[in-house]
């Protein structure tokens, strides 16, 4: 039988001993559990970044995958901690949009955990990830069942981000996340572009950024001459602008939220 499987995505960063205390009071619940840590490189407080590195990789892991997620700038008010079953994984974090992806899901069942016997006690006023989810997560890695954590509710906090929109036959998008490399990756996933543009080549779609206009989607980063500036559809399924030996984010000044819009290229 396979090990149950936790992720752990929060703002904690590396250089204090919160990642590692987490990781103590899984396996103190669930000794068998693997934990899987996806980044605590976060901003601090950067909900917005957390909840789309939640979605750009759980639908990687093997179903029953438990994603613990703690970007929790509400710590210790009356935010509601969450556990949510969705697209046949767990989800565990702060009623604060985080856990948006899961949440958005026709099959997502969201409950407020208000039963504390799966907390461990006392628990502290600035640090529920060890308090209160990690033990919730370790609870669920082990089989326990959702309902058991407390009522089913139809009023989680949603995050708010507006998604693609069609405006004068341009699909318009925006920057969700700048990679360690300096791609600029987008909201827009390859089913988008399929679904506005049915039938139409690759080779046929110019995108607009940053003032600049790039025609067509390359198959592979080395389709560029070094130093060139490329659009591809990226390993998470969804377009980035990239520049093939450098930083495309840093050379046009490219940030988060920023738009993107994706037309018709002009016949030649």
């Amino acid at each position: 039988m396979a090990r149950p499987l936790v992720t752990f995505t929060s703002d904690f960063g590396h250089h204090d001993w919160f990642v590692g205390v987490v990781h103590g009071v899984i396996h103190a619940v669930c000794p068998e559990a693997r934990v899987v840590d996806l980044t605590h490189d976060i901003p601090p407080r950067h909900l917005a970044r957390a909840a789309f590195v939640l979605e750009a990789s759980a639908a990687d892991f093997p179903p029953g995958t438990v994603h613990l997620a703690v970007v929790d700038p509400g710590v210790g008010t009356d935010r509601r901690p969450l556990a949510v079953g969705s697209r046949g994984q767990f989800f565990v974090g702060p009623d604060n949009g985080l856990l948006e992806w899961a949440i958005a899901a026709p099959d997502a069942q969201v409950h407020a955990v208000t039963e504390r016997r799966h907390f461990r006690e006392p628990v502290s006023r600035t640090f529920h990830a060890r308090d209160v989810f990690a033990p919730v997560a370790a609870c669920l890695a082990r089989g326990e069942p959702l309902l058991g954590f407390g009522p089913r509710i139809t009023d989680p906090v949603r995050l708010g981000v507006p998604g693609p929109r069609w405006v004068d036959g341009h699909l318009i998008g925006r920057i969700a996340f700048i990679d360690h490399f300096g791609n600029a990756i987008t909201d827009l996933t390859e089913a988008h572009l399929r679904e506005a543009f049915p039938g139409v080549p690759d080779t046929a779609l110019r995108v607009v950024v940053a003032g600049r206009r790039l025609t067509g989607l390359a198959r592979a980063y080395g389709d560029a001459r070094v130093g060139a500036l490329l659009v591809i559809v990226g390993s998470s399924g969804r377009l980035e602008i990239a520049q093939m030996g450098g930083d495309a984010a840093e050379r046009l000044g490219l940030g988060e939220g920023d738009e993107v819009a994706v037309g018709l290229a002009e016949p030649a």
